[in-house]
């Protein structure tokens, strides 16, 4: 798609100066310098991998960015790229080479779709010779590209990791100042390759580097959304001044797996009671008919998901009593993946599969128990209180969507109230022994006023044109609060190691 809007009628002229306007390099410019400029200015629409400007080409116009992402680049040998920077912020494209060449030293082209002004360049030269505000704005323009330049090329020879450039990255696609406690939500708008070459790594290092951000909780990835969770984003326990999370350099030779703690231990064990509410969730959905396909894929996943921590927890040096335990659990698995996968018509078995995910949550209970030491307390119990919560928030929306199936509702609607008593039980708990630590306070905060919205939405009396209104809102919500219980549970494992 490429769509020129023309500036030549008053509609379209201002069309242009409003957009001029919403750059901040020209944002607050006088009234006639916005009208020279739109004057001398067009609007341009293009697709997705559609050319900007041509590495060589003469600067006889230049383009500022309305919306949408570009992707500037150096051509080198042979078809290879170098990315000199990926632009989502409003701005005057290659501003420097602009000011400072008299040809396009870079070439650019849209990763999605572009909303652009295309500006003749003599009449921004003569106007930026003439303005001393917009003068002095470019110069500062051009002092921060100078410095994120200056602080990617330190960053590297200071051995940042890969993690952490992919985090500094995230957070500046974030473009805001981070509270202490809930997510930040970005999309990233180019592929895996044009990111890793941006942030100055291979694609396969991306890729383990985003797994372990994940892993430390600091992120949740969905498709091309990532949630960034900011209580996890700091070093909790680090003392009275939090500092960022680091990630240390790996060694070719070490075990990703070789010092598993307890906590680390209790967290997984409990994951394993939170992914089987998740399977029955996604099993409810597809026989109420809800995304069919991708719950498929979806169920699909997290059962892998559980079979791969089940190994990792067999293949640990554990127990005796644990062994028993983790084999109990293995038995009471095997029957509810048999629930899951029956061929019987869905609706028929939901009794049956709804019974199995509870008869689960005894065993893991037990397993978790176990792994943390019956008498287990302070962080280590926090662990496994804050696991349970997070178990219990899906447990509502597991027993939400089996109140449409035969000889479920009376059930369903008692064990919702039992687990909205229980949660919010534990709530008070993670809370009296969060100590003084402020990123764990304001997210156990921020939790329970989450909480209190996902327990809104299952109301039976908000008015929804259809069911499947309510099932949306009552699954959005609970995603979220699943992300935000996660990070309390991650937090309280750093806290008890």
């Amino acid at each position: 798609m490429r769509r020129v809007v023309s500036g030549v009628g008053p509609a379209q002229r201002r069309v242009v100066r409003s957009r001029l306007a919403a750059v901040p390099l020209f944002a607050g410019l006088p009234a006639t310098q916005l009208a020279e400029l739109a004057a001398a200015a067009r609007l341009l629409e293009l697709g997705p991998r559609m050319q900007v400007n041509a590495s060589g080409a003469p600067f006889d116009e230049v383009f500022v960015l309305c919306s949408g992402t570009v992707l500037r680049f150096r051509e080198l040998d042979g078809a290879a790229r170098k990315v000199v920077e990926l632009v989502h912020i409003p701005q005057l494209l290659g501003c420097g080479e602009f000011f400072g060449a008299a040809r396009h030293e870079s070439g650019c082209e849209t990763v999605s779709a572009c909303e652009l002004l295309v500006l003749e360049a003599r009449v921004l030269r003569d106007l930026a010779g003439r303005s001393l505000a917009l003068s002095g704005r470019i110069l500062q323009a051009v002092a921060e590209r100078l410095c994120e330049v200056e602080f990617d090329v330190a960053g590297r020879h200071a051995s940042r990791t890969s993690a952490q450039r992919i985090l500094d990255y995230l957070i500046e696609l974030a473009g805001v100042s981070l509270a202490l406690a809930g997510e930040t939500t970005v999309e990233l708008a180019a592929t895996k390759k044009v990111l890793a070459a941006r942030i100055g790594i291979t694609p396969e290092a991306f890729s383990r580097s985003l797994r372990e951000l994940v892993d430390k909780g600091v992120i949740v990835v969905d498709k091309r959304l990532i949630h960034i969770q900011h209580a996890a984003l700091l070093d909790t326990g680090a003392g009275e001044q939090p500092q960022r999370l680091s990630f240390a350099r790996r060694n070719k030779g070490a075990r990703r797996d070789e010092a598993m703690s307890v906590g680390e231990l209790v967290n997984l064990c409990g994951g394993l009671r939170l992914l089987v509410q998740r399977q029955a969730i996604e099993w409810a959905l597809i026989a109420h008919g809800v995304a069919p396909v991708e719950m498929q894929a979806r169920l699909r996943q997290s059962i892998a998901e559980f079979e791969r921590s089940l190994a990792v927890l067999h293949d640990a040096s554990l127990a005796p009593e644990l062994g028993e335990a983790l084999d109990d659990v293995g038995r009471v698995w095997a029957d509810y993946r048999s629930a899951l996968s029956a061929t019987e018509r869905a609706p028929v078995r939901a009794a049956k599969v709804l019974q199995r995910s509870e008869d689960f949550i005894t065993a893991a209970d037990f397993l978790n128990a176990v792994a943390g030491g019956f008498n287990a307390s302070g962080s280590l119990y926090m662990v496994n209180i804050a696991g349970r919560n997070r178990m219990l928030s899906q447990r509502v929306a597991k027993f939400f969507l089996f109140e449409g199936f035969e000889g479920c509702p009376d059930r369903a609607q008692a064990q919702i109230a039992a687990s909205c008593r229980a949660f919010e039980h534990n709530q008070r708990l993670l809370r009296e022994n969060a100590g003084e630590l402020p990123e764990l306070v304001a997210q156990i905060e921020a939790t329970s006023a989450l909480w209190a919205r996902f327990i809104a939405s299952l109301d039976p009396e908000i008015r929804q044109p259809h069911r499947i209104g309510r099932v949306r809102a009552v699954l959005d919500e609970g995603e979220r609060l699943l992300r935000y219980t996660n990070t309390v549970v991650k937090l309280f494992e750093r806290l008890a190691r």
